[in-house]
């Protein structure tokens, strides 16, 4: 299969919070990331559709926690976890 992404990944190992609306937080890892996006594992799949929009706050020591939560959508789903693509909020 072809790699189409326009942006290289860069394995990692953070941990994220994502919550929206609809429910409140629920807890992953970002396995990779890239300047469009991150992908989350170990979440469950079934609490999310494509499109959803979604807030995410990466829970790392390191991590500015001042920082306002990252505004991101779901472009694809796995058995393992979804992507989420960065999406400016106006």
């Amino acid at each position: 299969m072809e790699d189409r992404r326009s942006h290289p990944r860069r394995k990692t190992s953070c941990r994220i919070c994502l919550s929206n609306e609809h429910f409140g937080p629920i807890n992953g890892n970002i396995r990779d990331m890239s300047e469009n996006g991150v992908f989350v594992e170990t979440v469950t799949i079934s609490d999310f559709s494509l499109g959803m929009l979604l807030e995410a706050t990466v829970q790392e020591p390191d991590w500015d926690q001042t920082l306002p939560p990252l505004m991101m959508k779901v472009v694809r789903i796995e058995t393992d976890g979804i992507a989420l693509e960065f999406t400016v909020q106006v």
